[in-house]
């Protein structure tokens, strides 16, 4: 027995970890290329992001490599007939499936622990290295093409000496498009103020417009915009998509308290105002930003309460799509691990993922509770043991 567990673990960690380099160097790759375009990064910056980006590429990678590896471990096992040795020296073909699941249980605890790390470090550094290369990224373009256009800022230069932007263009538009300003003036610098969050154009000789109209002239000005204006990242770090685990509770007693004001709040004046016979006050256009108010609290909630539940979810799919994986490629008996891999993710594409969403939703609604976004789960988990059972009994 206990030669048959070393065989069938060093079978699957042989395929899986070769199978996991490729493709979380495929999937960091896939990465670093679309932030590079949206970001217009350099190539310092690029590479700056790549242990940011590992976690989260191992959150994906991790799931799907193993569904992989078992289709191809299980499925030559079978395909040679060694299911059927097992079955004839007496020992049921679980003996096969149970490691393959203790090792599914183990990196499904791992995923969730990584992305917990992407939360906590890999997304604050992919934010940090942003905001740090985005004065490298203004500069380098201005150098190679004179002129800079990304989010609300646009700028455009007669040249770049070392860092002085020789009679710059500057305008910032507001969401609509429309200008909410314009400078121009005989030189800049611009320095990126991490901390606050800021870009700072150090103007020299400046004149400001508003629209067509002229503002001011300035002989040295320091203007600062917000990076969210540059850049088309922002800092979410309130977000229940962007807190750790460990800060999730004391979120989620936070956000329940704020709603309980809200609503103390809504309720006293609503009963002062009907007390009073302020019939003008119940029908004021202010009640609908305060139910709007209200509301939001409690769709925010809603998605801290959901998240801690998403996110073991997620984890333990690994351990679900192996319990689905390892006893479909024992029945199918091919040496075609990409038939086998194709077979056992189609139930997963169309049941797991959706009901996964659907539970998603739900939950951060309100409509269902939180551990509704374990339906995609348990569906697979059940139609996984049934097909263990029938391997056990064939």
């Amino acid at each position: 027995m206990t030669r048959i567990t070393r065989y069938v673990v060093a079978e699957i960690l042989k395929t899986f970890l070769l199978t996991l380099s490729a493709m979380t160097m495929f999937i960091v790759l896939v990465f670093l290329v679309q932030e590079a375009l949206r970001e217009k990064l350099t190539l310092t910056a690029i590479v700056r992001l790549i242990p940011y980006t590992l976690p989260t590429a191992l959150c994906f990678a991790i799931p799907a490599t193993m569904l992989f590896t078992v289709c191809v471990v299980y499925g030559r096992m079978s395909a040679n007939n060694e299911v059927v040795t097992i079955k004839s020296s007496g020992l049921s073909p679980m003996v096969l499936i149970v490691p393959g699941l203790v090792i599914a249980f183990l990196l499904s605890l791992t995923t969730v622990f990584l992305n917990d790390v992407s939360v906590s470090w890999g997304r604050k550094g992919i934010y940090r290295v942003v905001l740090e290369s985005s004065s490298q990224t203004i500069y380098t373009m201005l150098r190679a093409q004179g002129q800079f256009a990304k989010g609300q800022i646009f700028i455009n230069v007669d040249d770049v000496d070392g860092d002085l932007l020789v009679n710059p263009f500057i305008s910032r538009t507001n969401e609509n498009g429309k200008d909410t300003f314009q400078i121009r003036a005989v030189s800049a610098r611009i320095i990126v103020d991490v901390p606050n969050e800021q870009l700072i154009l150090s103007l020299n000789q400046a004149q400001i417009f508003q629209g067509d109209s002229f503002v001011s002239h300035l002989d040295q000005k320091d203007i600062p915009i917000p990076l969210g204006d540059v850049t088309k990242r922002n800092d979410t770090s309130t977000s229940p998509w962007n807190l750790p685990l460990r800060e999730m509770q004391e979120a989620s007693r936070a956000q329940e308290k704020k709603l309980r004001q809200l609503r103390q709040v809504v309720a006293t004046r609503l009963v002062a105002q009907e007390l009073g016979g302020d019939m003008v006050g119940i029908t004021h256009p202010k009640w609908g930003s305060d139910l709007y108010l209200l509301k939001e609290a409690g769709f925010d909630a809603f998605k801290l309460n959901a998240e801690p539940w998403r996110r073991w979810a997620n984890g333990f799919s690994c351990l679900c799509f192996v319990i689905l994986g390892a006893p479909l490629s024992i029945l199918f008996r091919r040496f075609d691990f990409w038939t086998n891999f194709a077979f056992c993710f189609l139930p997963i594409l169309f049941l797991y993922y959706p009901l996964l969403m659907y539970g998603v939703g739900e939950a951060k609604s309100g409509s269902m509770p939180p551990f509704s976004v374990w339906l995609g789960n348990a569906v697979i988990f059940l139609i996984g043991m049934a097909l263990c059972r029938r391997v056990s009994i064939a």
